[in-house]
């Protein structure tokens, strides 16, 4: 009898589904499925075990509760001082699973963009619905280990300036910068008075 390449349990005829490497049962598809949203027949074995393989990330999302959210970029937990990024397709050009991280682990946060300009720059342009073009537009988080760093695609292809989807983008990128430096903000706060009694 045949079994899931994933999980290892037996195939049943109405239960097992395709994707590009073989076949799995419905319960590891409604996991690399993510809940039945999306198709799997493209994907190889390795991109349906890491979807599959997410109890971290259950563990995570358990003990994450969403108190903000901006757009369908950035979730936010102020009461465990948490940030989730849900890396869908519109961030990432693939689905991964979603990244939880401390606000408290991280050391910056900055919209980039090019061309190179100052912010203030570019928000005079956008104002004013200035012709141009940006080429990309994310968001990029550092953190206090150096060693990684997560970028929010919100345009990877050029855009003109004064087009509405530029300005939504931009929107979302200012709000998302503003909110991550409030979190941060918060956190030293926290941190310099749990550090003074």
């Amino acid at each position: 009898m045949k079994t899931c390449d994933v999980c290892k349990e037996p195939l049943r005829m109405m239960g097992k589904f395709k994707y590009a490497d073989g076949y799995i049962c419905k319960k590891c598809y409604k996991k690399a499925s993510r809940q039945f949203t999306e198709t799997i027949i493209k994907k190889s074995l390795q991109e349906i075990k890491e979807l599959c393989g997410i109890e971290r990330d259950e563990k995570s999302l358990e003990e994450f509760e969403v108190t903000g959210r901006i757009g369908n970029y950035l979730l936010i937990d102020e009461l465990n001082q948490k940030i989730c990024i849900p890396n869908n397709r519109m961030t990432n050009r693939q689905v991964s699973n979603p990244d939880f991280y401390n606000v408290e682990d991280i050391a910056e946060c900055e919209i980039v963009y090019r061309p190179q300009m100052t912010l203030e720059e570019l928000e005079e342009k956008t104002a004013k619905r200035e012709e141009g073009t940006i080429k990309f537009l994310k968001i990029k988080i550092t953190f206090k280990n150096k060693k990684e760093k997560k970028e929010i695609c919100l345009i990877a292809n050029p855009v003109r300036i004064k087009s509405y989807a530029f300005r939504q983008s931009f929107n979302f990128a200012k709000r998302m910068n503003q909110e991550i430096h409030r979190l941060m903000q918060e956190s030293a706060e926290e941190e310099m008075e749990g550090g003074s009694e």
